[in-house]
Order: structure tokens, then sequence, then C-alpha cells
């Protein structure tokens, strides 16, 4: 009798709960690959808009720079122009006091 219950057992588990095994792990293996997948995804989106905000960073300072690079040359054709300035009133100045 304990071979008949144990035989019993053994065609259960072959019938019922090894397909269903099976299938949780076809089911399990598909998830897995459906996660795997949307991560990728998600982490290409990620990186694609990592690279395009260091671009527009990279932008960004090279017109700051520019902006700056201006604003310098500016103010340099300024100072030379007042040098010129001054050099001719203290030469019309040293030529009043001689």
């Amino acid at each position: 009798m304990t071979d008949n219950v144990l035989q019993t057992l053994q065609h259960f588990i072959q019938d019922v709960i090894a397909p269903d095994v099976r299938e949780l792990k076809v089911r399990q293996t598909a998830f897995e690959k459906l996660v795997d997948e949307r991560f990728n995804s998600v982490d290409e989106r990620f990186n694609a808009q990592a690279k395009q905000s260091e671009m527009q960073f990279n932008a960004i300072m090279a017109a700051i720079a520019e902006s700056k690079a201006q604003s310098d040359l500016a103010r340099v054709r300024e100072l030379s122009e007042l040098r010129e300035r001054i050099a001719v009133i203290e030469s019309r100045l040293s030529t009043k006091a001689s």
C-alpha cells in the first residue's frame, strides 16, 4: 500500500505540479527578458539625455567664453583709446608749459 501511495504521489507530481513548474519557469524567463529590455531601453534614453545635456552645457560654456572674450576686447579697445587721449592731452600740456 505504501508503494501505491508513493506511485500516486509521484504521478500527481509529474502530471500536475511539474507542468506548472515548467510553465512558471517559462513565464519567469519571459518576464526577466521583458525587464531586461525595458531596463536597457530606459538606460539608452538616459545616456542619450545625458549626452544631450552635456552638449548643451558645452555650448553654453562656449557662448559664455565668447561673450567674455568680446567684453575683454571691448575694454582693451576703450583703454587704448583713453591712453591715446591722455597722451595727446599730456603732450599739449607739456607744449604749453614750455
